[in-house]
């Protein structure tokens, strides 16, 4: 199971960054408040989208539901399963060890992600713990531990300024620092920056993770720009003071557990250059928008759960023999109407460490030429991983076309597997 999921996550998340990209091309630059909520809703999805089309069957419940049940010759195939069946379905010869050592790899670089996580969240408990309050705000503490400003903690939220910035900044350049990390506070994104980091640790293999994790740190502090500028004025004098500030502490950057008014090179570029524009700032989220591309992500959801077991095997469907498929036709000739029909089934694989139980029955629509063209499911198991290894025995079996006045032509054939225990 946690094989398919990782596996999954790397072709889905590049449908569901695409669906985010498109949506976030409808919302004006100006208004980075809802664009960074799109994105969070992603990095959300690039999670939960792959687990649930493992663990879930609505979506094929859902299709099956919905879908008209043509009059089909059933054939039916019993088969008794037991639970110590491999792990790794379709994996033979010298890729089985290998799949095998997958999820060890994710879990120890998991590990080692989140460790490194922990190991900032210390740090910063460090650092306010040793840090002054300033005697102007009551949220403002001051600090030699840190190189550059944070906002920080979760039930007491504050901000920790660097000791050297608050004694050499002018007062509009330190109220202009203030106003950021104070809006990084109001709008919650010290624990929203949690949960990316969570998030990005959990999914580190995933450059799609990445990607969205890098738009959704891009699109937040350009909304702290503007609560800034609408807070401290002119837009233009804000960006070159980031120009100034990002100047004195280029080679530093922030701790990974916290938002920081400063982040890459490129990003500052990015966010001086929209700083540019004269356009008014929206600070509000568009919640017609963030519904929409929620809804987006559901249907999605529900698709992937109808479809994906033909989607992620649907390149073996060309393995049937032509051979024996053509020796099928010439001897079924006798007979010149007959239905399609398995020749060599394949036994489904018993996920690991599930029990047996209740059937699955699949319509396989065979092509004249005796491959797979299409599957649907008509009965479910009501496990999504059952389902699935029956998806694909039906797959990689070989079938006979059916034959109408001695012609192949495509046909259907109810595969179907009941699952009793030993």
């Amino acid at each position: 199971m946690i094989l398919r999921v990782l596996f999954d996550g790397l072709w889905e998340g590049a449908a569901i960054v695409a669906i985010a990209y498109l949506v976030n091309c409808c919302v004006p630059q100006r208004n980075a408040t809802t664009r960074y909520a799109v994105w969070f809703v992603t990095l959300l999805a690039l999670l939960v989208i792959p687990v649930l089309t493992v663990v879930s069957n609505a979506g094929a419940l859902l299709l099956a539901a919905v879908q008209p049940h043509a009059a089909i010759a059933e054939h039916t195939w019993k088969i008794s399963l037991f639970p110590a069946q491999p792990l790794v379905n379709g994996a033979t010869g010298f890729f089985t060890p290998a799949l095998r050592w997958i999820p060890a790899f994710w879990l120890f670089g998991a590990g080692v992600c989140l460790a490194r996580l922990g190991a900032s969240l210390v740090r910063i408990g460090r650092i306010r713990k040793g840090a002054v309050p300033s005697q102007t705000e009551s949220d403002v503490l001051i600090s030699a531990g840190v190189a550059i400003p944070i906002a920080v903690g979760f039930r007491n939220p504050a901000i920790i300024i660097p000791k050297t910035l608050f004694e050499t900044l002018a007062p509009a350049d330190l109220d202009r620092v203030i106003a950021h990390e104070r809006a990084h506070l109001r709008r919650q994104d010290v624990p929203g920056n949690l949960v990316q980091r969570l998030v990005e640790a959990i999914l580190f293999f995933n450059p799609w993770v990445h990607f969205a994790g890098r738009n959704l740190t891009l699109e937040r502090e350009a909304a702290c720009d503007d609560w800034a500028v609408r807070k401290t004025g002119d837009p233009g004098e804000y960006a070159a003071f980031l120009a100034t500030l990002a100047r004195r502490v280029c080679r530093t950057r922030a701790p990974i557990a916290t938002p920081s008014a400063l982040g890459s090179r490129h990003e500052l570029v990015e966010r001086i250059e929209r700083l540019a524009g004269s356009e008014p700032r929206g600070l509000t989220v568009n919640y017609f928008i963030i519904g929409g591309t929620a809804m987006i992500f559901v249907l999605l959801t529900l698709a992937l759960e109808a479809f994906s077991p033909v989607l992620a095997s649907a390149p073996a469907a060309s393995v049937s023999a032509p051979a024996a498929t053509g020796w099928a036709v010439a001897a079924a000739c006798a007979k010149p109407n007959v239905d399609a029909k398995v020749i060599e089934p394949v036994e489904p694989q018993m996920p690991h460490g599930l029990k047996a139980g209740g059937s699955v029955i699949l319509a396989v629509t065979i092509a004249p030429s005796g491959s797979v063209t299409g599957l649907s499911l008509r009965k479910s198991s009501g496990n999504a991983q059952i389902d699935r290894s029956v998806a694909e025995a039906a797959l990689h079996s070989t079938y006979s076309p059916k034959l109408v006045d001695c012609k192949a032509v495509t046909g259907s054939y109810l595969f179907r597997a009941d699952f009793a225990g030993p």
